[in-house]
């Protein structure tokens, strides 16, 4: 089992940081509250910081298989919304790794406390003068 924490969040973190002067073009009306855009720009920095981890890409069910067979969905948004961030372990059952606004800390802490999903972890980091947060959650066992 892929540790979630280590092996995704971390290397995918360091790579968005180092991206995130591209972040700035998603301050642009057009993606104000939206995840257009900014969920392909999501799968194709994680692939690129995950490269020997991703067996396979897809636009349907679960975003990405890892060479291990666990999948990831990917959630992202220039807002926060956790209904949103949890729609994809609902629909597909698997950890999701989410990219959205940071400046709440609280709300993103409160994640976790939905019953549905476990907030394995987050970041948060700032980039050209805003807040944002990459994290992971998963399926609650019961």
């Amino acid at each position: 089992m892929v540790d979630l924490k280590n092996e995704v969040l971390e290397p995918v973190y360091k790579r968005i940081k180092s991206r995130a002067d591209s972040l700035e073009v998603f301050r642009e009306p057009r993606f104000k509250n939206k995840k257009f855009g900014i969920e392909g720009w999501l799968k194709v920095e994680t692939v690129s910081a995950l490269p020997n981890m991703v067996k396979e890409i897809k636009n349907k069910g679960a975003d990405l298989t890892l060479s291990r067979g666990e999948q990831i969905e990917l959630k992202g948004m220039t807002d926060f919304n956790p209904k949103y961030i949890t729609e994809g372990v609902r629909k597909y059952h698997c950890d999701c790794l989410f990219l959205a606004d940071g400046s709440d800390e609280e709300e993103i802490r409160k994640l976790g406390d939905n019953g549905e999903v476990t907030l394995v972890d987050y970041k948060i980091f700032s980039a050209n003068d805003r807040k944002w947060v990459i994290g992971i959650i998963s399926p609650r066992e019961p």
